[in-house]
């Protein structure tokens, strides 16, 4: 039996992001697995379930940090939470992103790589996070005994970044909870297009103020489509400003391209309205230009939604061929494909299956199951003294 210690900084904030999410789904399942480790959490601040109020429920002791450098979770992962580990005597630390305590030694560490968009796409950081994350990322990865990715692009790019050999990178794909997101049913979604705003068929994105989302994209697309076409649907997008991500205003982007009778801009949405939203769409339009893993795809195909998606970055990996891949910088093959779903009910029905079937592959307990053996490889690759 080891004793691993697990970052979850991350979930010290209501709104955790995929990261937090991601984070607490792998642990739920850890936990349900039969494993004799001993488990410690640390975190500056309490660490909460996704999106509430309620404290973490894992049952797994937790230490909470003191003092000032609590205000700032890099700074106390590098000082505050040293002593506590040496107290616990952890055998392996893993953080799910790049903020492993540094000065720290004499036991294994496992970091979560989630995906380089700070080297893809530097000007949507401020200069201070964008070097930060430089340094940070290539001093944990250096110092892990084995790096994690949830995709193969991003195992890619850390070889391509770093020069780190594929012996040392485990791929853990992450999961949907299929209780969770799945099919709405037609009660459940009834009262959800009226009370939104939605008065016509849809196609759906999300985050769309990120430019990396590409919605811009989206919106020129459909501006392509005949007239007649155009007029038998809404496009739907989700989504709220972000100060690292404010280049896009959808709105504009929209009246300028006529479209604006026919979009409809929703702010971030709760989790049932979010799981209508998808099950109710004609399509979910989603021609990210970088995805570390491309959550969003896993949930609309859970759904039973018809997806459109990049075919570059992890989306293939993600969609299979469970969905209509484009090439995210051509307005024209988006539209072909928004065109295609449109007018054949018959493949929206062949690709909504294939979604569901592929969707059901990927599960939080092979995501558990994952990080338990990378786990096991790290703690033997410290036990002997190298590294393969």
């Amino acid at each position: 039996m080891a004793t691993i210690g697990i970052d979850v900084t991350a979930l010290s904030t209501a709104a955790s992001g995929g990261i937090g999410t991601s984070q607490y789904q792998t642990m739920r399942a850890i936990a349900e697995l039969s494993c004799d480790h001993r488990f410690i959490l640390y975190a500056a601040e309490p660490p909460l379930i996704p999106f509430s109020q309620t404290p973490l429920d894992l049952p797994w002791e937790l230490r909470l940090g003191t003092g000032p450098t609590t205000r700032s979770n890099i700074l106390w992962m590098q000082t505050g939470v040293n002593h506590l580990l040496a107290r616990d005597n952890v055998d392996l630390f893993w953080s799910p992103r790049h903020l492993l305590p540094l000065r720290a030694t004499g036991f294994a560490k496992v970091a979560t790589i989630q995906d380089f968009w700070h080297r893809y796409f530097p000007k949507q950081q401020p200069l201070l996070n964008r070097t930060l994350n430089r340094e940070l990322i290539g001093r944990v990865i250096a110092q892990s005994d084995r790096v994690v990715t949830t995709s193969q692009a991003t195992a890619d790019d850390v070889m391509r970044f770093h020069s780190v050999p594929a012996s040392r990178i485990d791929v853990v794909a992450l999961g949907v909870d299929a209780t969770e997101f799945r099919p709405s049913t037609p009660e459940e979604g009834a009262e959800m297009p009226a009370r939104l705003g939605i008065t016509r068929p849809y196609l759906l994105s999300l985050d769309v103020f990120n430019p990396r989302k590409n919605f811009s994209a989206v919106l020129e697309a459909v501006s392509r489509l005949p007239l007649e076409v155009r007029e038998t649907f809404q496009v739907v997008g989700v989504g709220r400003p972000r100060k690292t991500a404010s280049e896009i205003d959808p709105y504009a982007k929209a009246a300028a391209l006529g479209l604006h009778g026919g979009v409809r801009i929703l702010d971030d949405v709760g989790f049932e309205d979010l799981r209508a939203l998808y099950s109710g769409a004609l399509a979910f339009v989603y021609p990210s230009v970088y995805e570390g893993f491309g959550m969003p795809v896993l949930e609309a195909m859970a759904c039973g939604c018809p997806v459109i998606t990049a075919n570059r970055s992890s989306l293939p990996e993600v969609a299979g061929d469970a969905a209509l891949l484009v090439d995210p910088t051509s307005a024209d093959g988006i539209a072909a494909a928004i065109a295609r779903l449109v007018a054949d009910p018959g493949e929206r029905e062949r690709l909504a299956a294939a979604g569901l079937a592929r969707a059901g592959g990927f599960t939080w307990r092979r995501t558990a199951q994952g990080m338990l053996d990378s786990f096991e490889r790290a703690l033997e690759t410290h036990a002997s003294g190298g590294r393969p």
